[in-house]
C-alpha cells in the first residue's frame, strides 16, 4: 500500500497511547505501511496536548525519524484562516476544530483522500471540495 495518506490526530494519539482503544490497529497498521505521511501543524499540536509527556517524547522522537527519513511531510503552507471559517461555518453541527479544518485544506490542496483517523463520524461527513468523501484507512482494517 505504497503512497501517501493524510494523518489526523487520532491517529498519533492512538499510535502512542496504549490505553487508546485504537492503539492495536494504528500500531499494526504502522508496521504494515510503506508510504509517506501528511499532516498539518495543527494537527500535530493537538495530538501532542493530548499525549502524556512520556508519550509526547516517543511521538516527538517518532516523528523526528519519520521527518529526516522524508516519510512524513508537515504542510507549510500559510493558514486560510478565511477558508477555515468558512468550513467551520458549514460543518457548524459537527462542529469542526481548528486541525479538522487543517486536514479537509490539505487533502484538497493535495488531492489525497486516504486518511488515518479516529474521528470516523466527523471524517464522513467532510468532504474535500464539495463533494470527495475522505477513505478512512483504519476503517478499513475492521
Amino acid at each position: 500500500m505504497p503512497g501517501e495518506l493524510v494523518v489526523d490526530s487520532g491517529f498519533l494519539i492512538g499510535l502512542f497511547d496504549e490505553t487508546d482503544p485504537l492503539h492495536s490497529r494504528c500500531r499494526d497498521f504502522l508496521r504494515d505501511y510503506r508510504g509517506r505521511f501528511l499532516t498539518t501543524e495543527a494537527v500535530l499540536t493537538e495530538a501532542l496536548a493530548l499525549l502524556s509527556h512520556v508519550q509526547q517524547s516517543r511521538c516527538l522522537d517518532w516523528l523526528g525519524d519519520a521527518a529526516q527519513a522524508g516519510l512524513l511531510i508537515v504542510d507549510r503552507e500559510p493558514v486560510d484562516f478565511r477558508a477555515v471559517e468558512k468550513l467551520a461555518r458549514k460543518y457548524a453541527d459537527q462542529p469542526m476544530d481548528f486541525a479538522d479544518a487543517s486536514v479537509v485544506l490539505l487533502a484538497h490542496r493535495s488531492g489525497i483522500r486516504e486518511i488515518l483517523t479516529a474521528d470516523r463520524r466527523d471524517f464522513a461527513v467532510y468532504r474535500i471540495s464539495g463533494r470527495t468523501r475522505f477513505i478512512d484507512i483504519l476503517a478499513g482494517d475492521q
